[in-house]
């Protein structure tokens, strides 16, 4: 496990995974829904796809 997160040194095997881990501290959604009058955002894009089949 050799990427570490520098604000609370979770380690993660692949860097993928803790460029993901990042978002929960910095609270960044950069995955929004575009259909019409959905405001929802997410940090994790399969949490994105689960939400579309809500719509």
């Amino acid at each position: 496990k050799r990427h570490i997160c520098g604000v609370c040194q979770k380690r993660f095997t692949r860097p993928s995974s803790l460029k993901i881990h990042i978002l929960s501290h910095t609270g960044e959604k950069p995955y929004a829904c575009d259909m019409l009058g959905c405001n929802k955002k997410f940090s994790v894009l399969s949490n994105l796809r689960r939400h579309y089949k809500v719509h």
